[in-house]
């Protein structure tokens, strides 16, 4: 069933060039953090005796947000395509259910999320967590924010115009992290808004009470705004 899924879906973001650009954008980021990032870094350096490594970390963990971010867009996209097709309607009465589409639907960007925010730590040596439980457990809370995203467009978005300008407006979360990085103290605590603030402040942190303590936070966070968005789909399906 799964394989036949992403079958069905790379042949359809195939027809999307839009779609197929977004999910090419975890590789984009890659390469801007292995290639551009540490030559602006070498120029800020040598034109202007200013180091930017400091930041370095916090410039991966800001990319690694937008991962999840653009896979969420794009299945979200794809809910709506299968809305408006009327998929949603004919499958709610077969034997897997709208519930059962929908989880399916979940399973794929956030298992997605999940593989590239891996490949995107390890690959770029973004942290050093003192065991592979914990980096695994803040991927996936970073990863499930495509999760919210999906769930956002599929309540919302009436069709893809609707939900482009939706995706755009969920940029508002991004700011969390950033105004964390900017603000000094105890004004970088209004970022606390957004989920996103508490999944980098986990990931950021080397003390483990603390590495903890936000990261319970956001999975708090994130199961409150799931549990919203999954019951605002359901009775808009209904």
């Amino acid at each position: 069933m799964k394989l036949r899924t992403l079958t069905y879906d790379y042949k359809l973001l195939k027809g999307d060039p839009m779609l197929m650009l977004s999910m090419g954008i975890p590789f984009i980021l890659w390469a801007m953090m292995q290639f551009l990032v540490p030559w602006i870094m070498e120029v800020a350096m040598e034109q202007w005796d200013f180091d930017l490594s400091p930041y370095y970390i916090q410039t991966g963990t800001f990319f690694l947000m937008l991962v999840p971010m653009m896979m969420g867009m794009v299945y979200g996209f794809v809910l709506l395509d299968e809305r408006d097709g009327g998929i949603i309607t004919a499958i709610s009465v077969t034997p897997t259910g709208k519930k059962g589409y929908l989880l399916l639907r979940m399973g794929i960007p956030i298992t997605i999320s999940f593989v590239f925010v891996l490949l995107f730590v390890l690959i770029l040596h973004l942290s050093d967590f003192r065991n592979l439980f914990q980096l695994g457990l803040i991927a996936l809370v970073i990863s499930s924010q495509s999760l919210i995203l999906l769930l956002f467009l599929g309540a919302f978005a009436d069709n893809k115009v609707m939900g482009l300008a939706i995706s755009k407006g969920f940029g508002i979360l991004l700011l969390g992290p950033l105004l964390d990085y900017v603000l000094p103290s105890p004004f970088h605590w209004i970022g606390g808004y957004s989920p996103l603030f508490w999944a980098s402040r986990a990931f950021l942190t080397p003390d483990d009470f603390q590495f903890w303590l936000y990261t319970g936070i956001s999975i708090l966070f994130h199961t409150l705004l799931l549990w919203i968005l999954f019951r605002k789909f359901s009775a808009r399906s209904d």
